[in-house]
């Protein structure tokens, strides 16, 4: 079987982001130091799951998996080790060469799967080709100008990888034949096209590429724009194919997952140029559809990532209605927090941020952003003559019923106090409205709830996320623990964690074992890392324990939360609990011994056991436990 070197498998695991990996998976908020969520191993409706960004595992307190990120796609995928370590690899964008062992190579693999790896390889290169072009040929040069003269830089063009398709049938077939690639499968891929006669010829010509990047951050697709004439759509987007649903893609997603991740919000936008251009300007977290409106897809994208989203779509008529299409999506099905960003003029983020700057592109993105009601009020006025007095009656209820759907008091207050001034109301007489609304409103509820299958909790586990949020808190579960069990705790926590504390606690040790089982069998475990000269390490210590239950045991002891300073006082004091806890136990064991043989009249076992007891007392009071 093959093996993938020692530092390979260590540079990927200290350069992959947990956090990121796991958050593909399960929609993770910030609790303190660590991220929660549901479990993605067993149905709950009160988050368990737990991750840790600074020790880089996960743990789960409800069902006892844990792990490091490898055996979090080991568990979840059902990889072997290796795939684990490729997967992360590409999910974290590394560059490193891990190759499969024979047993699972691509030629064991259903056909579409390794032809979807072909397909991606065919992609990377090619884009590489199209950036080489634009950046370094003549051919490239008026695309070139054309960028810089939109105010893009150099910077953003290799960042993005956007390149130039040059007018011309046969370079990518050219270029893909040479590396012996089958241009059948590369006409699938939607890198060509087959004339009439069976000849396969570029698909895209004369056009500035962009790169569409999936989730892991591969290359998957292309949109090809025009920019010199106006002989043909303005974008040519890839066609669909077995790598590339623009119905689950979003420009610019992998990229911006951290920035999301972090500012706990996304920003939505409708073009390319846009994003590239918030990203110059300083907005990190900005994605676009594939020339599509939102669609369910993308939104439980979203939702895996984050629980607010700001719409900046563009100004004129066709964005309006773009982002009511898409805020009502995100709150009436997937219960984000929605803002609306309008810029001056009807004009889209990028024409907008070239004409007026960055800095009045940030100030605007900070401090002028809509709330959903805010919008929706707004969106109501459209086509409506609100000097008719019947087009006022209908959009002061139409208000009134969005008004409803609010929550907080203080909210409902201040949109009320907006219409009252506007129409010159009084704010009595919308209230008295507001109430008829309200009623409608949870009648609705009621009568949506009546009709609900029950949940069934059994399949809470793999229910969307967005139907359970509501119905948990993020609270850590705790419990108190016995003396014994925390002395066992924090000596095996020491030992991984050091291995100066493990040749210490080793030899206070002694003879003594742990009580429990479990404690006993890592801490052989342990015994076998260190011999084999490794450092410690938890993280790399459970790669090396192939025990599932032992990888769940050794994330439950990183979780858990050690004294500032531990040294040899500490480590003789944790060894002195658990021997005394030891001899109490046998001490219960007697005694119910001691209490058989009274009942059976058997003198001569119950004067032995007696004096067993007595022993035992002298050596607890004495505290010589030995």
């Amino acid at each position: 079987m093959a093996r993938i070197p020692e530092e390979v498998i260590d540079h990927v695991r200290t350069q992959a982001d947990i956090v990121d990996i796991i958050g593909n998976y399960v929609q993770l908020k910030k609790q303190g130091r660590n991220y929660s969520g549901l479990c993605p191993f067993h149905g709950e409706k009160t988050p368990s799951f737990s991750v840790s960004p600074e020790k880089q595992i996960f743990h789960c307190f409800g069902c006892g998996k844990g792990g490091n990120v490898f055996s979090f796609l080991m568990e979840h995928d059902g990889l072997t080790f290796v795939e684990a370590v490729k997967k992360v690899a590409e999910m974290s964008h590394l560059d490193v060469e891990i190759e499969l062992p024979e047993e699972r190579d691509t030629a064991h693999l259903p056909k579409e799967t390794s032809e979807t790896a072909k397909m991606v390889e065919m992609h990377q290169l090619t884009a590489k080709l199209y950036h080489y072009i634009l950046m370094e040929t003549e051919e490239g040069a008026a695309a070139l100008t054309y960028l810089k003269e939109r105010g893009m830089s150099e910077q953003m063009m290799a960042t993005f990888q956007i390149g130039f398709a040059p007018n011309h049938h046969a370079t990518i077939t050219s270029f893909l034949e040479k590396r012996g690639m089958d241009l059948q499968l590369a006409g699938a891929a939607g890198l060509l096209s087959e004339r009439d006669d069976g000849q396969m010829v570029d698909r895209f010509r004369n056009r500035i590429m962009f790169p569409i990047t999936n989730d892991r951050g591969q290359i998957i697709a292309f949109s090809g724009r025009l920019f010199d004439r106006d002989d043909g759509p303005k974008y040519l987007n890839s066609p669909e194919t077995p790598i590339f649903n623009k119905r689950r893609t979003l420009f610019h997603f992998s990229e911006a997952r951290q920035a999301i991740r972090k500012q706990e919000e996304i920003t939505l936008m409708e073009g390319f140029m846009d994003v590239i251009s918030a990203e110059e300007a300083g907005v990190q977290n900005a994605v676009a559809s594939m020339g599509t409106s939102l669609t369910e897809e993308h939104a439980d994208l979203i939702k895996r990532l984050t629980s607010r989203a700001i719409i900046c779509y563009d100004g004129d008529r066709a964005g309006i209605e773009a982002a009511f299409k898409a805020g009502t999506l995100l709150v009436e099905r997937n219960r984000l927090d929605v803002f609306v960003l309008q810029l001056p003029a009807g004009k889209d983020p990028d024409d907008f941020i070239r004409a007026s700057g960055v800095d009045k592109f940030k100030e605007i993105y900070k401090q002028q952003r809509m709330t959903w009601t805010a919008f929706k009020i707004h969106y109501l006025r459209r086509e409506r003559n609100l000097q008719n007095e019947t087009d006022q009656i209908g959009y002061i209820d139409d208000c009134l019923r969005e008004i409803a759907k609010l929550d907080q008091a203080v909210e409902r207050e201040l949109y009320l106090k907006q219409l009252a001034e506007e129409f010159e109301l009084t704010i009595e007489t919308l209230k008295q409205q507001l109430q008829q609304s309200i009623k409608t409103n949870q009648k609705a509820r009621q009568t949506a709830s009546y009709n609900e299958p029950p949940i069934d909790d059994s399949l809470m586990g793999l229910m969307p996320q967005e139907d359970t949020e509501m119905l948990y808190s993020f609270e850590q579960p705790t419990q108190k623990l016995s003396a014994h069990t925390t002395a066992e705790q924090q000596l095996m926590k020491a030992m991984m964690e050091s291995r100066d504390s493990f040749l210490l606690i080793k030899q206070l040790l002694g003879e003594t074992q742990f009580y429990h089982d479990n404690y006993q069998a890592l801490y052989t475990y342990l015994i076998g890392y260190f011999a084999e000269g490794n450092e410690a390490d938890p993280n790399k210590f459970m790669d090396s324990v192939g025990d599932a239950a032992m990888k769940g045991l050794i994330s439950s002891l990183e979780m858990v939360i050690s004294p500032e300073e531990q040294g040899r006082i500490q480590f003789e004091d944790y060894i002195i609990s658990l021997k005394r806890f030891k001899l109490e136990q046998k001490k219960k064991e007697l005694e119910q011994e001691l209490a058989g043989y009274n009942r059976d009249n058997d003198k001569e076992n119950e004067i032995r056991v007696m004096l067993e007891i007595v022993q035992l007392n002298r050596q607890l009071n004495s505290g010589q436990l030995d």
